[in-house]
């Protein structure tokens, strides 16, 4: 279990990315979000899944082990 309190998002990805095969990038435009929160590291594509419903961020995974969270882009 992590849990966060007022992190900045790279932070926890950088944490998250621990838990993970792979290499998980955080676009430094959505780095300085905050976040708070318990997330289970049993399931990190989960993780990765509540933070694109949650912040104004998008998850981008070229295969499971090339993943970038970057921001939404704007239409």
């Amino acid at each position: 279990m992590l849990y966060a309190e007022d992190m900045p998002l790279g932070e926890l990805l950088a944490e998250i990315g621990r838990y993970r095969s792979g290499v998980l990038r955080c676009d430094p435009a959505v780095a300085g979000l905050r976040v708070s929160g318990a997330f289970q590291l049993g399931d990190t594509d989960r993780i990765l899944s509540v933070l694109a419903q949650t912040l104004p961020v998008r998850v981008d995974a070229r295969t499971r082990y090339w993943v970038t969270v970057g921001a939404l882009s704007r239409a």
